[in-house]
């Protein structure tokens, strides 16, 4: 009974973490402002197969693509701890696509100044909630284990830079996606590309000022 309790807390904090990311990505994404480099992927992915499918979400788009990071995750790490993300994987993309089509359906940024808001919210949704993933022990964000995973297969010591590196491999993959369906990766805008630099260091600094607080360390959460 011990056993389970102790990890009550880590449940917690990484089931509100995953609802504050995915809530920080529902933001984002519908700001009109623009996404970060993977979600950029993504919505071009999205926009290439939804013609040939009928049917296909943004959060589908997203699970093939973390989906195959996982893989060279598994390969990397070898831990058996790691095939959890696979169910996170599906719980935050299904809050994602919950946001978008059920919960918030007719969610609408009417100017450009409501559009700064509800993009700057969900900037730091994404982050505090991914910051909050991480403290908690539990394999989460894959686009996060992915990058763990890099920094040990190539010996690297900044998350910041991996992360960054990682993040603009996205672009690659958005601006092939574009170039086949037509839409010429029209999602790519100025701010995908800060994004692209700014969650890194600021996910990094969310962790080491929630690692100083006293409260994790009350609830006895494994730092990663």
């Amino acid at each position: 009974m011990k056993k389970i309790k102790a990890k009550i807390p880590h449940m917690i904090i990484y089931t509100l973490g995953m609802v504050i990311a995915a809530l920080g990505i529902f933001l984002m994404k519908n700001s009109e402002l623009g996404l970060g480099p993977w979600g950029v992927a993504a919505l071009e992915l999205q926009q290439l197969l939804e013609p040939v499918f009928g049917f296909f979400t943004f959060g589908m788009a997203s699970a093939i693509h973390t989906y195959t990071m996982l893989f060279i995750v598994l390969l990397i790490q070898r831990k058996l701890k790691t095939t959890f993300v696979i169910f996170s994987v599906f719980f935050l993309n299904f809050l994602v696509d919950g946001f978008d089509l059920v919960i918030f359906s007719s969610f609408d940024v009417t100017s450009v100044w409501e559009g700064i808001a509800v993009h700057s919210l969900g900037f730091f949704g994404y982050v505090f909630g991914t910051s909050w993933i991480i403290i908690s022990g539990i394999p989460g964000m894959v686009l996060e284990e992915f990058t763990f995973a890099m920094m040990k297969a190539f010996k690297g010591k900044s998350y910041s830079k991996y992360r960054v590196f990682i993040s603009y491999i996205a672009y690659v993959l958005a601006i092939i996606y574009g170039l086949i369906s037509g839409t010429n990766a029209s999602s790519i805008t100025i701010l995908s590309f800060f994004l692209g630099v700014a969650f890194g260091p600021a996910i990094s600094q969310m962790v080491k000022a929630l690692r100083r607080s006293s409260w994790p360390k009350k609830l006895k959460l494994v730092t990663v």
